[in-house]
């Protein structure tokens, strides 16, 4: 028996990760909803007496609508160009060819290679084809019904799918607002079209797939190397500025030390902001033909009256939007931030009572991945 199961897990059961409950009810639930829905539809317009439905390849397209909805075959071009194109080339062979059998082969084979081709693959489209090539020759469906069955899938995968807690559809619509300057991935777009032309097959995934798996899966390796906390690897002390700081001082004291940032902290030493060389620059507008050095002088320099047209302390320009770790945080969870493409210049450390314990940079993690290496290659 255990041979049996060692044998049946090895080559018959396909290794994939099972979706958890929530996962399986909601796309039973959207598969339920949308055969409805194009029920619905259809019935509002139908085709024709007795070819308003083609059941059998939308039953197949539910499944993969409802629950694969971020797979490229699930996709609206996917869907549209699968099913009408393959429906398209069986009318032709049902027509033109004789006898059935060579009509529905040639049918299906030429849907999967032009399909293919085009990049709509949709595997109910093989149902579209035989059903026309063999409907054809007993001329009991036009290529209009096969148009409504598809605009009417298109309708339900649209409504069902975004109603969905947790799903977006199509898959090209962003999660939230794109930034200004996206974060470096650890793999590139010209990386997964080399892997994949190597592979030379079809993986039923999206490359933002691709990458996301990638990247969750690196970063679990890392925290499961990595035992450190932020606490034992961050810099300590930690010099640190206040809102009543005046420009001219933070920046002697970052200049002294050659940091690129200070935390900011209120009189019981909580981290209330960051101050980085990016705040200055945000302040610094050359103007009448002077050079950027005159006027961060300028910004720097203090006015001596009570009136002034510029920011005069750090609390004036400093971020109050920023990353912060706790000093019991797995060094692991930073890696991602601290190797982004816009990585915080710091990231403060707080202790339990949300007072700065020290700061983590780039250095100290390069420092601190640099010591782990070291240590594993001194003990073998």
């Amino acid at each position: 028996m255990e041979a049996l199961r060692q044998f049946a897990t090895r080559y018959l059961i396909a290794d994939a990760v099972p979706l958890s409950a929530r996962e399986r009810w909601i796309s039973a639930l959207a598969g339920c909803l949308g055969i409805l829905l194009i029920q619905g539809i259809l019935t509002v317009l139908p085709a024709g007496e007795h070819v308003s439905y083609l059941l059998a390849p939308l039953g197949a397209s539910t499944v993969i609508l409802f629950a694969l909805p971020h797979s490229p075959l699930a996709q609206p071009w996917s869907l549209a160009g699968g099913l009408l194109l393959s429906a398209l080339i069986g009318y032709g062979m049902g027509l033109w060819v004789q006898p059935a059998w060579l009509a529905i082969g040639l049918a299906l084979g030429l849907s999967i290679w032009l399909t293919a081709l085009l990049r709509c693959m949709h595997p109910p489209g093989g149902a579209m084809a035989v059903v026309f090539a063999i409907a054809a020759q007993q001329h009991t469906v036009s290529l209009f019904t096969a148009l409504l069955n598809t605009v009417a899938a298109l309708i339900a995968v649209l409504a069902i799918n975004n109603l969905m807690p947790g799903r977006r559809y199509p898959q090209c619509v962003p999660v939230r607002p794109p930034t200004a300057r996206p974060p470096r991935r650890s793999i590139r777009h010209e990386d997964l079209q080399h892997a994949l032309e190597k592979l030379d097959t079809y993986l039923d995934v999206s490359e933002d797939d691709l990458v996301t798996i990638y990247d969750l899966a690196t970063a679990h390796a890392h925290r499961r190397h990595e035992r450190r906390t932020c606490g034992e690897v961050m810099s300590s002390p930690a010099l640190s500025a206040t809102f009543a700081t005046e420009l001219n001082a933070a920046w002697a004291l970052m200049q002294e030390h050659h940091l690129h940032g200070l935390p900011v902290v209120d009189p019981a030493g909580r981290v209330i902001g960051v101050l980085t060389l990016e705040n200055y620059l945000r302040h610094v507008v050359p103007d009448n033909g002077q050079s950027i050095g005159d006027n961060i002088r300028r910004l720097l320099r203090p006015t001596p009256s009570a009136y002034s047209d510029k920011p005069e302390v750090v609390g004036q320009i400093m971020s109050q939007r920023f990353a912060t770790a706790s000093v019991s945080t797995p060094l692991g969870d930073m890696l991602a931030l601290l190797s982004a493409q816009d990585h915080p210049v710091i990231v403060p450390v707080v202790d339990a009572e949300r007072r700065l314990a020290g700061v983590l940079t780039q250095t100290d993690l390069l420092a601190a991945i640099y010591h782990r290496q070291a240590a594993a290659a001194a003990r073998h």
